[in-house]
């Protein structure tokens, strides 16, 4: 579904489900009271609250159970990869408020080009931006990282003999949100460091869950190896109908088509993907062609010119199948020149007849090397394909810009072994592995930093009142140097939020 689309309707969902909530307020007001007492439901402008006490005994019993020393030394570590986080999400920070620049190869060949693949949110982990239109993915791994957190604080909380009062989740539109609902009298009353075993448990949750998560990532070729060919070619998964290579004959690209090269650059995953078709525009290809086919194909014109561009032109330019060749003389060759400097050739015929392409210095081992004369913007692809059984296909060439074939050519490195399988399967599951990642490893990351409503704030007061208590005898003054600390934190954190959201919406703007 288009995420505009998706947006629109959510908001006509909230609207609906708001009228409702005051119609029956209004009209069935016992009856529909009781319901939402006995549901744990609320509805408000925008939001959604379900509250639930069912997952209490769960917990209980899981911290009560045979794991309970192992938990215990488990949360020992955790309190110590929550504090090492804290500094590392505070660098975090000001690389986002302060860094500018995007090192992505893709997004270098996209711009360069003038033109944005699709509308992107950046979020606060330098580098990583998320495409608009996988929403769906970032509600479902955000419900599951949030989840994953108050999990961690619920089970630190059983261990060290806290009361865990209910658990629940807030919508706020689209975003979801997990809580915990624990005794603060007994959380405060317990010492420092079975406390701070309870505050770092989400943080160190998520941490884990991100390892997990990575550990599946990196055993992806020996998980999927019964059903794909991973990192050996691409195969194509849409066609958009736009794309000047979708046609009805057999001459364009089509779902399940395998693409093993472009020109002669070898294509096995998603960036040599981008590098093959970059390249076509860096340095254009050259055919290594016989004499005799020249002299029998050659249609140039008796007059040569300057096209309207300004490049030498020998062919009429109101017929696209044909291209002016330059040909690249060999000079360690002797032997006399046996066809013209500008020749006119049939695009796919002259490919087609080609014995391989020219080197880089303009030589060939057999015939001579031809370039093609395009404009800057232009340049020849020839797709190497073959169908799923591994039957050669028939090249498909196209003569145009490669940000097209970019832009409405969807492609898996996840290359089917059987025709029951389809390589959407395999991209939706990394995607999932790749978005558990980065918003388990971001949350772990944003709950660390001293901000207030954070863990961060919780541990970083828990630690100021502990070990300052020595030099600042008065509650007070702990209470300031902890405000202090808590208000740095929230300012970057403001600050960062505020380049992001900035950032995110020129990107907008210039790709509307």
């Amino acid at each position: 579904m288009d995420p505009i689309v998706f947006l629109i309707v959510l908001c006509i969902f909230y609207s609906i489900l708001f009228f409702f909530d005051r119609f029956f307020k209004s009209c069935l007001h016992y009856p529909y009271e009781a319901f939402l007492r006995n549901t744990g439901f609320s509805v408000e402008l925008m939001r959604l609250k379900w509250h639930t006490t069912a997952f209490n005994r769960s917990i209980l019993r899981l911290g009560n159970s045979c794991c309970r020393l192992w938990l215990i030394k488990s949360f020992n570590v955790g309190v110590m990869a929550a504090l090492s986080l804290l500094p590392i999400g505070i660098i975090l920070l000001f690389i986002a408020i302060f860094n500018s620049t995007d090192n992505t190869s893709s997004t270098k060949f996209l711009e360069g080009s003038g033109i944005f693949e699709s509308i992107k949110i950046q979020i606060l982990l330098p580098g990583i931006n998320l495409p608009l239109e996988e929403i769906g993915y970032y509600i479902i791994t955000l419900l599951i990282a949030t989840t994953v957190h108050e999990l961690g604080h619920a089970l630190a909380a059983i261990l060290e003999d806290v009361p865990v009062t209910g658990f629940g989740f807030h919508f706020y539109f689209c975003l979801p949100l997990a809580y915990t609902e624990i005794s603060a009298e007994h959380l405060n009353a317990l010492r420092w460091f079975r406390k701070l075993r309870i505050l770092c448990a989400g943080i160190w949750h998520n941490f884990l869950f991100t390892g997990t998560c990575y550990l599946l990532f990196s055993s992806l070729g020996f998980v999927v190896a019964p059903f794909y060919n991973l990192n050996k070619n691409i195969v194509v998964t849409e066609v958009l109908a736009q794309s000047p290579l979708k046609t009805k004959n057999d001459k364009g690209l089509y779902e399940r088509n395998i693409i093993t090269h472009i020109n002669n650059c070898k294509v096995i995953d998603y960036d040599t993907w981008l590098q093959c078709l970059f390249k076509t525009l860096q340095s254009r290809p050259g055919y290594c062609v016989s004499s005799d086919f020249i002299r029998n194909n050659d249609e140039s014109m008796e007059i040569s010119h300057h096209g309207s561009d300004g490049n030498f032109q020998c062919c009429d330019e109101r017929n696209k199948k044909l291209c002016c060749f330059e040909y690249i003389d060999d000079f360690s060759n002797d032997g006399p020149v046996e066809i013209p400097q500008h020749v006119c050739l049939d695009v796919r015929r002259t490919l087609e007849d080609a014995y391989d392409y020219c080197t880089l210095r303009g030589t060939c081992n057999i015939g001579f090397c031809l370039k093609p004369l395009l404009r800057n913007i232009t340049t020849i692809l020839s797709f190497k394909r073959k169908t799923i059984d591994h039957k050669n296909l028939k090249d498909v060439i196209y003569m145009g810009h490669p940000i097209d074939v970019f832009r409405t050519v969807r492609i898996s490195p996840f290359v089917p072994k059987h025709t029951f399988v389809t390589p959407e399967w395999a991209d939706a599951y990394v995607l999932f592995l790749k978005y558990n990642i980065v918003f388990n490893l971001g949350l772990s990351l944003i709950s660390s930093i001293p901000c207030f409503g954070f863990d961060g704030h919780h541990i970083a007061n828990t630690i100021v009142h502990t070990f300052l208590i020595t030099r600042l005898t008065e509650k007070r003054k702990r209470d300031i140097v902890s405000l202090i600390v808590s208000g740095i934190g929230t300012l970057l954190l403001v600050l960062a939020v505020l380049k992001v959201l900035w950032l995110s919406l020129i990107k907008y703007l210039l790709w509307t």
